[in-house]
């Protein structure tokens, strides 16, 4: 059978679920950050990022191309030059706008495949797409080793985007509730408005490093007392969870039924109240937890979802 040779696109700066599953398939990834922040002039920056696909696609001549998603204008490269194309559609192409967008259905339905990221999200995607190779795959683990760190017992590592799905006033005044904990956070504090900036500023208790690489942040993972992972999203399976699951790290999660479908026997679920988060860190204990079992488990689900995308992909004529 012959070996497929891949190229996994992303329009983004760094994205861990991609980074995994490329290396799952063995697949060539490219990352393509922002040019531009000034989302008025993000027309330009897809413009840019679309004739660089081209040159990739040229350059490595993939057998298919994976693209992640949103935003979809990265398949129309492959789309153009009639190489067949899978969809790593995240959850706001199947919830936000993106799917009422005039081109994503038509990007949708020509692909070979379409990626979703757990079995909730199938079966909205099955609903209200019109796509008979939809696989659902959840985010792939990498075992993160404890480097011989001790964990701080007042250390909280809030694993965000500061993305539309998070709460964030919530987040901030948690935060300001507890000043005995300090509570570290990597995301871009420019995305978040003038105000959500000058009261993270304020707090004593936060730590804000911005973007680090794989081996710091893991650092800060594995010496933290949890992770606090918040959505408000249904069926959204959130990253930060699964680095969680794979760092033996004690996780606050926000409680949706996929959440409680996937993490209620080892994590803390809350309601995303401050009341509910406050009283969630309160009662951590600084403690050794150890997860193998439940990383095994899904392991085997990673793997079936794999198994399923390769026979779809050997299976197309277009291949």
């Amino acid at each position: 059978m012959k070996k497929l040779r891949i190229a996994y696109i992303v329009w983004k700066q760094y994205q861990r679920r991609s980074e995994l599953l490329a290396q799952r398939l063995d697949a060539n990834i490219k990352f393509m950050p922002h040019l531009f922040k000034a989302k008025y002039i993000r027309p330009l920056d897809y413009l840019l990022k679309l004739i660089s696909t081209f040159k990739y696609i040229i350059q490595h001549q993939p057998d298919i191309v994976i693209v992640q998603a949103p935003p979809l204008f990265g398949a129309i490269a492959p789309m153009l030059m009639r190489v067949p194309y899978v969809i790593d559609a995240h959850n706001a192409t199947i919830q936000g706008f993106w799917l009422k967008f005039p081109s994503t259905e038509y990007l949708l339905n020509r692909s070979s495949a379409i990626l979703v990221h757990n079995n909730e999200i199938f079966h909205i995607a099955k609903s209200l797409i019109a796509h008979n190779k939809i696989v659902s795959i959840l985010d792939p683990l990498e075992v993160i080793i404890k480097q011989n760190k001790q964990r701080l017992n007042n250390q909280v590592l809030v694993i965000c985007s500061f993305s539309s799905d998070e709460p964030i006033d919530i987040i901030i005044e948690t935060i300001r509730r507890l000043p005995d904990y300090t509570f570290v956070i990597t995301a871009d504090i420019s995305k978040l408005c003038p105000l959500q900036r000058q009261l993270l500023h304020e707090q004593r208790n936060v730590c804000l490093t911005g973007f680090l690489p794989t081996e710091e942040y893991q650092s800060l993972l594995v010496s933290s007392l949890a992770a606090l992972v918040l959505t408000t999203r249904d069926s959204t399976q959130p990253s930060g969870a699964c680095e969680a699951l794979s760092s033996d790290t004690q996780l606050i999660i926000s409680e949706t039924s996929l959440t409680k479908e996937l993490f209620a026997d080892w994590a803390i679920l809350v309601d995303n109240s401050v009341e509910s988060i406050v009283s969630a860190i309160q009662s951590l204990e600084l403690k050794a937890i150890d997860l193998s079992n439940y990383r095994n488990l899904w392991e085997i689900s990673v793997n079936q979802g794999i198994d399923q995308l390769y026979s779809l992909l050997y299976s197309s004529n277009r291949l």
